[in-house]
Formats: structure tokens, C-alpha cells, sequence
């Protein structure tokens, strides 16, 4: 893991950013001591097997549930054209 000081990861932040988002890790010390550590985001993904098991351990969906949603699909209404780019 590359190592560099507060001020220098300060004075190049642009820099820094890139290279993290490039998946390097950058541990950022201040006085000799380690105060962070700048890494890209962890995935946050399930497996399709993991997904299958919290969706059959989910509570039953009641007609009181199935109601308010439908109440509240009817109270937004439909987008008026293609998403904008």
C-alpha cells in the first residue's frame, strides 16, 4: 500500500482520487502516525444464491401492503417522456 503525508495527499487530492479510483490504496499519515486510509468503495453485491434465501426469508406481503402501494403507484404519475440524457 503506498504511503504518503497528510500534506502531500492535501496539495495532490485530485491526483490522489484518481489513483484510488484506478484501485490503489493510499494510507495517509500525519506525524508519523496513520490517520486514514483512502481505498475504492467495497462491492456491495450478493450472491444470486443469498439473494434467493433473504427474498424466501422475507415476510409475506399482506393485502394492506399490496393496497398502499397501489394507492401510491396511482398518486405519481406516469413520466412524460424518455428519461433525459
Amino acid at each position: 500500500m503506498v504511503e504518503m503525508t497528510a500534506t502531500e495527499a492535501a496539495r495532490t487530492f485530485s491526483q490522489l482520487l484518481n489513483r484510488v479510483s484506478a484501485g490503489e490504496e493510499i494510507r495517509v499519515v500525519r506525524n508519523g502516525a496513520e490517520v486514514a486510509v483512502i481505498a475504492p468503495p467495497a462491492a456491495q453485491t450478493i450472491s444470486a444464491a443469498r439473494f434467493r434465501e433473504v427474498i424466501a426469508t422475507a415476510p409475506a406481503i399482506d393485502d394492506a401492503f399490496a393496497d398502499e402501494l397501489r394507492d401510491a403507484r396511482a398518486a405519481v404519475p406516469a413520466p412524460a417522456g424518455a428519461w433525459p440524457s
